[in-house]
């Protein structure tokens, strides 16, 4: 399985350096994960109900969409590792503000919860350039799904582990528990091998001549692809952060219920990682987003509608194909030069955030409307993003 489309997953995992990352990846995202799927947005929910989440998510939104343009370009200039390293120590820091605030029940939880999602966010220019730069050009659909794996194993294991946890020992003592977690996989990013070396000159010089690469964004291909993440991301931020409060209200399931049903799809996001590394290295990165959104659209109603048996499939299966993704990252790193591959993919992410800024105004007000229409008219806006990527292929291939 691995003969066509580039080395398989078994010879990946014998490289030296992703052998040194996945450790370090996933214990951060296992700190982290229970925190950024729901436990935020839970208890800034019960806080300040849904309109709290909403400005979590657009504050968030805002910051992280300018962190991960700086980040790339620092990653570009002096390597992949230190800034994955810098955003690290910055969710520590996170962390530990959300230990000193979290028992106060005020609204100032929002400030170190923006710091967390924001730093969080930055590192992954750095490391989805050097996952690519650590593998045969062939093979980069699966190495970025390697982190796709890693991210829904540990996810599967983070949900249900602090899950039981909240409900034992207060919030301080579960984020300063993150936050030594996060110290750890520290230590193991410092074993991953460089793979783009400090470049000579002052830093603010090599910083300004990494901005340069912004240039590249006025070629047609990716000034349109970036058009089509655009669009995108404001669709589905509209939705996505109001599931968890969604099953909450909806459905009427407690914090530890939201625990075990996050960690009951994390295998279904871990086989379609899986399956998502294959897919993208033989059909193509565009032809696999635009499969993706098809795909999302009728799922997105369904769960909207369906009762509680068939919205837990829907979302299952929503989160399975979601993993398709992996296409966007790679798509920029295989037309983009290794000089200038973090900047790009910052400015992407950067872009993306951006523009998913007034998603969440939108899913408040549309969850006034009724919960369900938050999800149904994300649904019905995607078609115009299929649209835009036809439209990419169509320029791509003339």
């Amino acid at each position: 399985m691995g003969s066509k489309g580039g080395p398989g997953y078994r010879a990946l995992l014998r490289s030296g350096n992703i052998k040194a990352l996945l450790p370090a990846y996933s214990l951060n995202i296992f700190a982290v994960s229970y925190l950024i799927g729901y436990y935020l947005n839970i208890t800034l929910a019960s806080i300040g109900g849904p309109a709290l989440v909403g400005l979590f998510a657009t504050i968030s939104n805002v910051l992280a969409g300018f962190l991960p343009i700086v980040a790339g370009a620092f990653a570009d200039s002096h390597g992949r590792r230190y800034m994955i390293v810098v955003s690290a120590v910055f969710e520590v820091l996170a962390l530990l503000s959300l230990a000193l605030v979290a028992g106060s029940g005020g609204k100032l939880i929002v400030l170190p919860a923006v710091m967390l999602s924001a730093s969080f966010t930055s590192s992954s220019p750095a490391l989805f350039s050097l996952m690519g730069e650590s593998v045969p050009g062939d093979s980069m659909g699966k190495a970025m799904s390697l982190l796709f794996i890693a991210s829904s194993a540990s996810g599967i294991l983070s949900y249900p582990t602090f899950g039981y946890l909240a409900g034992r020992i207060d919030d301080s003592r579960l984020f300063v528990l993150s936050a030594l977690l996060v110290l750890v996989s520290i230590h193991l990013y410092l074993r991953v091998s460089e793979t783009a070396g400090r470049r000579a000159g002052r830093p603010f010089e090599r910083f300004k001549e990494a901005l340069k690469g912004v240039t590249l964004l006025k070629e047609p291909p990716l000034k349109l692809f970036m058009v089509c993440i655009c669009f995108e991301l404001f669709v589905s931020s509209i939705a996505s952060p109001f599931v968890p409060v969604f099953l909450q209200k909806v459905y009427s399931l407690s914090v530890s219920q939201i625990s075990w049903l996050y960690s009951a799809i994390g295998f279904a996001t871990l086989v379609g990682a899986f399956i998502a590394g294959y897919v993208v290295d033989r059909i193509g990165s565009l032809n696999s987003l635009i499969l993706k959104d098809s795909l999302s659209v009728p799922l997105l109603i369904l769960f909207a509608l369906a009762p509680f048996s068939g919205a837990f499939l829907f979302l299952a299966v929503l989160a399975f194909i979601e993993q398709l993704n992996v296409a966007s990252n790679r798509y920029v790193v295989e037309n983009t030069t290794p000089e200038h591959r973090g900047l790009i993919l910052g400015f992407k992410s950067s872009l993306a955030k951006l523009s998913a800024v007034p998603g969440p105004v939108v899913g408040t007000l549309l969850w006034g409307i009724g919960p369900g229409v938050t999800f149904i008219v994300p649904a019905l806006l995607t078609p115009i993003g299929i649209g835009l990527l036809f439209m990419l292929r169509s320029a791509t291939i003339s």
